[in-house]
């Protein structure tokens, strides 16, 4: 019987002992008859002769014992690569290891100071196939009592024997029984019989389900600021789930979720209670409440944007979010006067109804002074989220806004009172940059006169943009984006105030062009903005080495005067290549566009440096 494992670094094994002077050098050569092309490098990866090579033994004696050590090394590599009926043969001066005679032939080829070789001759044989797979009950030696496919098993008759495919399958066979509700499911051992006639491995696990449960109890370990039965609460377990592991990732999803956590584990209990339930523990390790930082970015069409936050992550013992923040942008390119500034302070408050609501609020004021407007104003948005999955979720709220905005119409007034309703959805495996998955938010928000508006009007905007990782290694990333847009109700952009109008170019829109430079403009070049938006970007994310990547990339679309896109009026396209440096937060980039549509007030190349892709 052979019990197939993987190629694994021997622990406590005995070792040469060291070096003394004048040790016997030797020279070991390693050949393999047979097998894959992987087979000798794993081979001579295991071997103690070749990996001590440089290192020579105190004696004759001692290089007989390191050649003997090899021996089960490479018998536990043949048998994990399904080599069962493979031949090993290792000899010190031609003669074979087990030899009295060896260390003889040692003790000559140092006297005549020269290395001693070693050989090392392995036949590797046919490479055993798997023939048939058995599930058995371990208390019963009858069939199992949980019904598991083959095809969670993974061991298809006829494919290699390999010992870590075999493991492999165990823990997919217990992930089975997990899944199935058997939170102490395990596979105690398992057999695997090497039928030398046929060459192949027949193999058969023994099932320990245990009992099915549900998930019992939480309790709550290592809080300390945060409040543990709120923690315990927004772990989101219902009376009567079922065990599942994803369940388990569910939960411990949601506690981290709540951003007042260095690390989130959930420990289960060893036994299942009578009533049939699985206790959870919650193990937390607090990050410190406060936090501050800095952030910067820079392009040649925007110039430079600034701004630093002060914050707390557990502000009256549940994990509400306190944010304040200040910025100021258009550094370097513009005059004093046309800085952009923006004072903002948010609130967050999990499990404002229920633990998947959350309440959302903002206040801020500013003062914004792109090329087509001034505005200055303040105003506050009240907003409750819902997670309804991990990946879909809606949010509907209340916001006000009080502006004075100064354009090419005039200066004029606003008070808006509106109220946004979106979805978002996300599928993307990272948020600053994502290999695979797909974003997509839909936004409507009414600013009926009831409510106290100066007009009536409703604005939809949307986004969609995917990902795809071409190689297994996710070195080619295709990415795509489309946003779109439409003002609904006033009858000219001059209704509409400036800063609700659409804008296309720059940095975060159709790079190679200046700031809002794609959007409708007046006959003396005014920028006015536009009543729709369309905006679309591909990018080819080519992965250089761990932290160098480029990125060919093209943006294309604009603003437009009418309530729906008009493509022969005012599209354009920019195209350029980026630079990325991975780093642990996110990529820094830096890219460089030029304008393929180049007008009068379009520049002829444009910089962009900030962190996270660009979209």
């Amino acid at each position: 019987m052979f019990i197939p494992t993987p190629v694994a670094a021997q622990e406590g094994e005995a070792q040469p002992a060291a070096q003394e002077p004048g040790g016997i050098a030797y020279a070991v050569t390693i050949t393999v008859d047979g097998g894959e092309a992987s087979l000798p490098d794993l081979i001579a990866q295991s071997s103690n002769l070749k990996a001590l090579e440089s290192d020579p033994p105190s004696g004759p004696l001692g290089l007989v014992r390191r050649a003997q050590s090899d021996f089960p090394r490479i018998q536990k590599v043949l048998n994990s690569e399904a080599y069962f009926g493979g031949l090993i043969d290792i000899r010190v001066a031609g003669v074979p290891v087990a030899n009295q005679q060896a260390d003889e032939q040692a003790s000559a080829a140092a006297a005549a100071r020269q290395p001693a070789p070693v050989t090392v001759d392995v036949q590797a044989g046919p490479q055993f196939v798997i023939g048939t797979v058995t599930l058995v009950d371990a208390a019963t030696g009858g069939p199992p009592l949980v019904p598991i496919g083959r095809a969670k098993i993974g061991l298809e008759p006829g494919s290699p024997a390999k010992g870590i495919l075999v493991i492999d399958a165990e823990t997919r066979i217990v992930d089975a029984m997990q899944n199935l509700g058997y939170p102490l499911a395990a596979v105690p051992r398992r057999q695997a019989i090497a039928d030398h006639s046929s060459n192949t491995l027949d193999v058969t696990f023994f099932l320990s389900p245990g009992r099915q449960a549900d998930i019992g109890p939480v309790q709550v370990r290592g809080a300390e600021g945060v409040n543990a039965d709120f923690i315990a609460r927004q772990a989101g377990v219902k009376p009567g789930t079922r065990y599942s592991p994803e369940e388990i990732r569910r939960i411990r999803e949601n506690i981290t979720d709540l951003g007042a956590f260095q690390s989130v584990r959930i420990v289960e209990g060893d036994e299942i209670t009578a009533d049939g339930q699985i206790p959870l523990f919650i193990e937390v390790e607090e990050r410190k409440p406060r936090f501050v930082g800095l952030g910067a970015s820079y392009s040649s069409t925007d110039g430079a944007t600034f701004n630093g936050y002060w914050g707390h992550r557990n502000l009256f013992g549940n994990a509400e979010k306190l944010r304040i923040e200040g910025e100021v942008s258009r550094l370097f390119e513009n005059s004093l006067d046309d800085l952009t500034y923006l004072a903002k302070a948010t609130f967050e408050k999990p499990g404002f109804v229920t633990p998947i609501d959350d309440l959302l609020a903002e206040a801020r004021a500013f003062r914004e002074t792109p090329d087509a407007y001034t505005s200055t104003g303040a105003g506050a948005t009240a907003t409750w989220r819902r997670r309804f999955t991990d990946r879909f979720e809606g949010r509907v709220g209340v916001e006000i806004e009080h502006a004075e905005i100064t354009d090419a119409f005039g200066t004029n007034t606003y008070t808006l009172v509106g109220v946004p309703i979106s979805g978002t959805y996300d599928s993307t495996d990272n948020k600053l940059d994502p290999t695979r998955g797909i974003r997509a938010s839909l936004q409507a928000e009414p600013f009926p006169k009831f409510l106290g508006s100066s007009l009536n009007m409703t604005v939809f905007k949307g986004f969609v943009s995917a990902y795809h990782a071409m190689d297994e290694a996710q070195r080619f990333v295709l990415a795509g984006r489309v946003e779109a847009g439409t003002i609904q109700g006033p009858d000219t952009i001059a209704d509409i105030p400036a800063d609700r109008r659409f804008y296309a170019g720059g940095g975060g829109s159709i790079r190679g062009y200046d700031f809002q430079g794609v959007s409708p403009r007046l006959p003396n070049g005014q920028i006015v903005g536009g009543k729709s938006l369309f905006v679309a970007s591909a990018e080819m994310r080519l992965k250089i080495t761990e932290t160098i990547g480029i990125v060919p990339f093209v943006d294309m679309g604009g603003a437009f005067v009418s309530s729906t896109p008009d493509f022969d009026s005012n599209f354009k396209i920019g195209a350029g290549i980026g630079l990325r440096y991975y780093t642990a937060i996110g990529p820094i980039r830096f890219d460089v566009a030029v304008p393929l549509d180049k007008g009068p007030y379009d520049p002829s190349v444009a910089f962009y440096v900030g962190l996270g892709q660009a979209f």
